[in-house]
Parts: structure tokens; sequence; C-alpha cells
């Protein structure tokens, strides 16, 4: 049986797969299955990964009806049988130290979860416009339950939204699943199970090369956004009880957290494939500041370690200017797009 399941769902990425598929085969850490879970695509996507299942008996490919990454990731999980777990996203790829330096890590520290970092790579026309590395490098260590709940201010901004940045142990995560969401299932699978971790270590390696393409799922209009970031507020809020945190503290963290939801809503109805009129904009920027209680948080809000711009975002919602945002929005966007 091997050591490590690698779970990487599969959708409409015949352009990608092959590198990311390669680069795993050429860990140096060996001792993997590696499980494809064929979303329906309906390129070749799915042929790929059968001609390379063919030639290497530690790939299996899982071939379903599309329902989406989280219920692939799901499939994958109940697949899977080594000891310890990680995803990788299709069109993502990894240097061949990466599952070797995690592998290390959390034998030597006994963690439960291993955090990483990665390189953000952003793509247009298929060229790199821009390589950046995101570290952990403000904890390099390891904390316990009770030092997570001590450093929840310094450690939030870690709590990833990106599955792929964390490498798990089984036993954590053998009761938990992805829920089935189109937005921030990452985030809230990682709330689930970092709740429930004794240790967590952090390891400062930019061996994953998260891949970001103008025009992706990722960086377009949904229509389900809105609520998915209203469950994704649940899950903070159960996150924070489970943790020894004073009122005080969790109604700071809870506004950075949902001043954050609520921007990203904002964000979303800025993508020109949004249609909807500005009205019905302001009617559901309305209904979830509501269902999210921004009201109750916006005095907890700190404008400390904002950028310029997310100072200038900030204090427009703080004083209810955000039809300015949705008027503007577009426009920039737009102009990004083009650049």
């Amino acid at each position: 049986m091997a050591q490590v399941s690698i779970i990487v769902p599969v959708y409409q990425v015949e352009k990608y797969i092959r590198k990311c598929i390669e680069s795993i085969q050429a860990q140096t850490f060996s001792d993997f299955e590696l499980i494809l879970v064929d979303d329906g695509s309906k390129d070749a996507s799915g042929k790929i990964c059968d001609e390379y299942a063919k030639k290497d008996d530690r790939i299996k490919v899982i071939h379903k009806k599309n329902e989406g990454v989280a219920l692939a990731r799901n499939d994958g999980i109940k697949l899977s049988k080594g000891k310890y777990v990680c995803f990788i996203d299709g069109d993502d790829w990894i240097e061949k130290f990466m599952i070797e330096n995690c592998m290390n890590r959390i034998l030597d520290t006994e963690a439960d979860v291993i955090f990483h970092g990665y390189k953000q790579e952003l793509w247009k026309n298929k060229v790199v416009i821009n390589i950046e590395e995101k570290s952990t490098s403000d904890f390099l260590d390891t904390l316990t339950h009770s030092e997570m709940s001590e450093k929840m201010e310094q450690l939030w901004p870690y709590c990833s939204s990106y599955v792929w940045s964390y490498f798990f142990t089984r036993k954590i995560i053998k009761e938990e699943r992805f829920p089935n969401v189109k937005i921030s299932e990452d985030h809230i699978f990682i709330l689930n199970v970092l709740k429930k971790c004794d240790k967590i270590s952090f390891l400062n390696d930019f061996s994953y090369h998260y891949c970001m393409r103008m025009g992706s799922s990722a960086n377009r209009w949904n229509d389900t956004g809105l609520f998915c970031q209203i469950k994704m507020i649940e899950t903070c809020h159960e996150f924070m009880e489970s943790f020894s945190i004073s009122e005080q503290r969790k109604k700071k963290l809870m506004a950075q957290i949902t001043l954050s939801a609520y921007s990203y809503a904002i964000y979303t109805f800025c993508f020109p494939e949004c249609k909807i009129s500005v009205k019905e904009k302001m009617r559901q920027l309305k209904k979830m500041k509501k269902q999210l209680n921004l009201n109750e948080f916006i005095p907890y809000v700190e404008m400390k370690g904002l950028s310029f711009s997310e100072k200038i975002k900030t204090k427009m919602i703080c004083n209810k200017m955000e039809i300015l945002l949705v008027l503007a929005g577009p426009i920039f966007m737009k102009v990004v797009r083009r650049a």
C-alpha cells in the first residue's frame, strides 16, 4: 500500500494535465498512488489520464459525470489508501522534491497537517507575466491547538483557501468531505480539518506552482458566489468557537473575515460576465450585508497592514459607499483583462 495518496481533480485541462502528471511521476519520493478524477471532461483530458495509467501502475483513474471539483475530490478521498493525503489541481504542477519535503516535515514533527508555501504564476496568452512566492516565513515552527488559539491573529492569514497548500494525515481527514458548493469549498474543508488538529507545522517551501490563467473558472462571475460566501462565514464562526478566544478577539477576527467575504461579493459583480443590473447588485449586497451581520462587525475593522487600495475599498464599505465600487469595478476589470 502506498504511503501517500495524491488526488488530482481533472476537468477540461487537456493542455496542462500532462505537465501535472509528469511532475508527479518525477517526484524523488516514489511511494505514492496518484488518483486522477476525470470530472466529466468533454476534451481529451480523460483519455490522457488513461494513457498514463496504462504505463504506470501507481496511477488510478476515475471517470464520472460532471459534478464539480468538490465532489471529484471526495471521490478521490474515498478511493485513496495512503497514510498521508494531498491534493493537486490538474492545471498546476510541482517540483520534484515537494512530496519528499512534506514527508520529512510531517514525520519529524508528528503534525496532523503541514502547510507549505507556493509559487503563484500569472499566465496570459500562454505566457507567464508574473511569478510571486507565497511564503509561510512568519511561522517556521509547529503549533499545538492551544498555541493556535494564542496566535490566531497571526495565523489567520495562513488559513489558506487553497487545499493544495496542505499535506494531511489520513486520520485527520478521514471523516471530512468537501461541501458541494462552487466557491470556497477549499476554505470550508480546511477550517473543518484545522479545528480538529492537535498540531500543525509550517514548511517554507515553494515547490507547488499555482498557475492562474486569465479567464479561468476562478476568475469569472459565478451566480452562486453569494450563497457560498455565507456558508463560508458560518464555518468561520464554528471554527472560532472551537478555540479558546475571547469575544473581543473573535469580533476583530470575524470583522476581517466578514468584510473579506463582502468585498469578494462586490468583486464578483465586477466581472463582465455578470449581466445583472446595478439595482439588482445593490439589492443582493444589501441582503448579504444583513445575513453577514456586517454592521455589527464594522466597529472592529482595523486598517493596519492594509495596502492603500485596500484601505480605500474598506473605507467605502464602512461608509456605505459600495455603489461606487459596483459602478467603477466593471470598467477597471475590462482594462485589466485587455492589459
